[in-house]
């Protein structure tokens, strides 16, 4: 599998709790960052050398990236179908914010090749909403939707958030009993995270805010475990859900697999078969660069302010951080012994060893062979497996 990412990060407002590389008010900086993507792309087809000339999915995240036109969009597609090829059923999944979406649009992305929306609700109540500073209220979430499969969207994926500051394990509850009524494919729950630097941030820190209490994050977090399930769910990663196998985010399995893709546009990493490279976060500086590249000049990351080359353990232990979050498949042995030479038991046999101890992982038989797969406390408990392998 093989991947692209581009990174669009601009938004009308910046959210209250985001610390992501986006910027608001700067749209008329967006014809300009097109024109700049699309330079890359050509540049890093030309250059990359060694990887699939045919791409299995691509990824518009960010920002916002349904703030852009439907036609800019579909060029940049026809880009990567042009200048890397296109899986024939490859998944092209677009970030969108309902505060932007109308059936219109929806229809345009639809028509330029998106064929998964991921629409980013958070919540179903107006006061969540307003406290974490988003630019849509429930309503309009919902007519999003509607407005998605209107438009003939086959494969819809909702993020929401719990752990906000002032919600109950009730109200937490709604929102998921909400988000199931409107039938969607694909479900991501995140716990909010109090990054510093940003406002939410502050708020609890002043006192503002009271942050919802760990015990009662957890509760949340188990309650949709069960719902999810009982509603014909496959909980598949450690924040994922899905209505079956052929919903699943492969482009986020690309990642969670250790997998290689490309990153495109102001603040996008690459993951290259152990090289890491990170692009400037800053637009301006992006466009200025991708603009004065010459056609002949070598180098494969023009716009890289870093690159990270890894060894062959540290590729291990990313791959098996990485890979035990996925919660029904978890890591093969056998591909792994493919990919490095070596059993995961060979390479890894105390941490092993403590972790089937204390019951957080067990070997599953797969057509391949043993999988190492979380149990159920150890995905409430993820964090002490995956740190065995940092």
């Amino acid at each position: 599998m093989f991947g692209i990412y581009l990174h669009i990060p601009f938004c009308l407002r910046r959210c209250k709790y985001c610390d992501f590389i986006t910027y608001a008010g700067k749209e008329k900086f967006m014809p300009g960052y097109i024109a700049a993507l699309m330079t890359e792309l050509r540049h890093q087809a030309k250059n990359l050398q060694g990887f699939p000339r045919q791409v299995d999915t691509v990824f518009f995240g960010g920002g916002t990236p349904s703030l852009m036109k439907g036609g800019w969009i579909e060029t940049l597609i026809d880009c990567i179908r042009s200048e890397y090829g296109l899986a024939k059923h490859a998944e092209i999944s677009l970030e969108a914010n309902p505060g932007t979406l109308d059936q219109k649009l929806t229809a345009k992305l639809l028509k330029a090749g998106v064929n998964r929306l991921s629409i980013g609700v958070q919540s179903f109540a107006d006061c969540d909403l307003v406290l974490l500073g988003r630019i849509h209220n429930s309503s309009q979430a919902v007519e999003s939707i509607h407005s998605a499969r209107q438009a003939g969207f086959k494969n819809i994926s909702l993020d929401l958030m719990f752990g906000i500051p002032g919600q109950s394990l009730a109200g937490w509850k709604s929102n998921l009993q909400q988000a199931l009524a409107l039938q969607p494919d694909h479900l991501s729950l995140y716990s909010l995270i109090l990054e510093p630097g940003t406002q939410l941030f502050d708020d609890v820190q002043s006192g503002k805010l009271q942050p919802v209490s760990e015990d009662l994050s957890a509760d949340m977090y188990e309650l949709a475990m069960d719902l999810l399930v009982e509603k014909g769910f496959s909980h598949y990663e450690i924040s994922n859900w899905s209505r079956g196998k052929d919903y699943e985010a492969q482009h986020n399995k690309i990642y969670w697999k250790n997998q290689a893709y490309l990153g495109v546009g102001a603040g996008a990493h690459s993951s290259l078969n152990g090289l890491r490279i990170a692009n400037t976060s800053s637009i301006e500086y992006y466009i200025n660069r991708m603009s004065n590249i010459h056609s002949a000049e070598k180098g494969n990351f023009p716009a890289a302010v870093e690159t990270l080359t890894l060894d062959p353990y540290t590729m291990q232990q990313e791959t098996m951080m990485l890979g035990m979050r996925l919660t029904r498949e978890g890591v093969s042995d056998q591909e792994f012994t493919d990919r490095f030479g070596n059993r995961i038991v060979d390479v890894f046999p105390k941490e092993l060893e403590r972790i089937l101890a204390r019951k957080l992982v067990q070997w599953r038989t797969f057509p391949d062979g043993p999988h190492l797969v979380l149990t159920r406390g150890g995905i409430l408990l993820g964090n002490q497996v995956f740190q065995e392998f940092v």
